[in-house]
Order: C-alpha cells, then sequence, then structure tokens
C-alpha cells in the first residue's frame, strides 16, 4: 500500500522541467514595480504565459531556457516575469487595476501557449511570440524585441 501512495504521489506532482529558471525574476506580480525595475537595469519586461501540461511550454523551459546564449541574452535584455493563464493569483496591472492571471491572459489576448509578451520602457506591448519556436529562430526573435518600439509579432 504504501509503495502505491508513494507512486500516485511522484506522477501527480509537477513535471520540474516545465518550472522555470532560476534567473527568472522573483516578482509580486506588480506589473508596475516589474517595469520599473526593468528600466532602472536598462532591460524590457518579457512576461511569459505558461500552464501545466503544455508540451511546448516544456520544451521551451527545457530546451530554449537552457541554451547559454539565449540565457545570455535574455538575462542581459530582459527581465522575465511568469504567469500561469489558468492562476487566480492577483496582478496589479500597469493602470493599478487588480486582477487574476488569467484576466491578465484574457487582457492581452493570450489564447494559447506558450506566449511571451514584451514591454518597452513606458510598459506598452513592443512585440510578443506566439507559440514555441527552435532556438535559432527564438534568439532572432529576442534580438527584434530589444529594439521593438510597436506591437511586433515576432512569432512569423
Amino acid at each position: 500500500m504504501r509503495w502505491l501512495l508513494l507512486a500516485l504521489a511522484f506522477f501527480t506532482l509537477p513535471s520540474p522541467a516545465q518550472e522555470v529558471p532560476q534567473w527568472f525574476t522573483l516578482s509580486f506580480l506588480d506589473i508596475r514595480e516589474d517595469l520599473a525595475d526593468a528600466a532602472r537595469e536598462g532591460k524590457r519586461l518579457m512576461i511569459y504565459f505558461h500552464q501545466d501540461g503544455c508540451p511546448y511550454c516544456e520544451k521551451l523551459v527545457t530546451v530554449n531556457f537552457r541554451d547559454p546564449k539565449i540565457v545570455a541574452k535574455m538575462r542581459r535584455h530582459f527581465s522575465s516575469v511568469d504567469i500561469d493563464i489558468f492562476s487566480d493569483r492577483e496582478v496589479t496591472w500597469t493602470d493599478g487595476r487588480k486582477m487574476t492571471e488569467k484576466q491578465l491572459a484574457a487582457l492581452l489576448k493570450v489564447r494559447y501557449t506558450p506566449t511571451l509578451v514584451f514591454f518597452d520602457e513606458k510598459g506598452a506591448v513592443a512585440a510578443r511570440i506566439d507559440g514555441y519556436l527552435q532556438p535559432d529562430r527564438f534568439s532572432a526573435a529576442l534580438d527584434a524585441a530589444t529594439v521593438a518600439r510597436a506591437g511586433v509579432d515576432l512569432t512569423n
């Protein structure tokens, strides 16, 4: 019986591969503060929208977010925060409105995961990546996101 309980506990735990990397910003989910902190560091805010069980989120975390060149680029140019599109944790938006993570995902029209939304220094959406991109395309999209000035879709 003990073996069965241990097996059930093991298989119901979330996959550690989907946990965001330690180099992501520890956020209190006040986007105003996250934007200000990023700007102070000369970076842009990037919000990574994900969900448990998403195979493409797992691939993003286990492949792209572990590639040393991509990690160096992301750490140099972006302050990275993660949002679960189904979570009810409270987020404070740029205008002070409070909402859940899933409401923020709806506000930003996140329809699937992974989605990465990049903000300029003033808090406007500068660029986004919808879906998973292979590391070479992802790296090129990150380059574009560092200078994007208007709502650019870097997916294509």
